[in-house]
């Protein structure tokens, strides 16, 4: 199915179908039960786990002149497991975007949101160069923390006067598998620059059918 759940396997098949139903709109206990073909009993077991889970919220609903019917709906949590279209939108907005302003405004606003990025994570630049090598490294190593905080699950390692940054996610996975000319070629390499490097060599892209990313700056030849 188009919206089938990421986690469904760990769910398993009847809290998926009650999470899918309730993704439409709240619903009651005995609509749920009815749609389900099982007893409330049974539902209500199910409902219980989701609601552990934080995946569905309960609440009462008078209808009628009786009692109040218990209700459910999904949660904000239970809203984030189905599966988004970011990616395919912001692929969109980027060619609009490059046909309607050009390549030179779309790369500047590319490199404002690495200035973002990099500022959100608490990282910030030295002003002017850094002298001696252990300096240089230290603020590399103060780069890689800040990549750790958006969630690149990064590490450094240094070879002789070769600092070697491997990142094994990119946030960027999704657009970059069909955009890798902007999502790595441009935005990537902005958000490297605000290392204070320029001189680095991609070794290696996930656009490129890679595992990971790595990026090799070479200690000899920073300013």
């Amino acid at each position: 199915m188009e919206n089938e759940l990421a986690v469904s396997p760990l769910l398993g098949k009847v809290k998926t179908s009650i999470l899918m139903i309730l993704e439409n709109g709240e619903k009651s206990m005995a609509y749920l039960a009815d749609t389900l073909d099982m007893n409330k009993t049974a539902v209500k077991e199910h409902m219980d786990t989701l609601e552990k889970m934080g995946y569905v919220k309960p609440f009462f609903k008078k209808e009628g002149t009786g009692r109040p019917s218990k209700y459910y709906e999904i949660s904000q949590s239970g809203m984030e497991l189905f599966p988004k279209k970011y990616s395919e939108l912001m692929a969109t907005f980027l060619d609009e975007f490059r046909n309607e302003f050009g390549e030179m405004k779309l790369n500047l606003l590319l490199g404002h949101v690495a200035d973002r990025l990099m500022e959100k994570a608490g990282f910030k630049n030295s002003e002017g160069t850094l002298d001696g090598r252990e300096k240089k490294i230290q603020r590399l190593q103060s780069f890689v923390n800040a990549l750790n905080k958006l969630g690149y699950y990064a590490k450094m390692e240094v070879d002789g006067e070769t600092v070697r940054i491997i990142r094994h996610n990119c946030i960027f996975y999704e657009m970059a598998k069909n955009n890798g000319k902007v999502i790595c070629d441009v935005l990537g390499k902005d958000i490297i620059q605000r290392s204070g490097e320029n001189n680095f060599t991609l070794v290696e892209k996930f656009s490129d059918g890679g595992n990971k990313c790595i990026v090799e700056v070479d200690l000899n030849q920073i300013d």
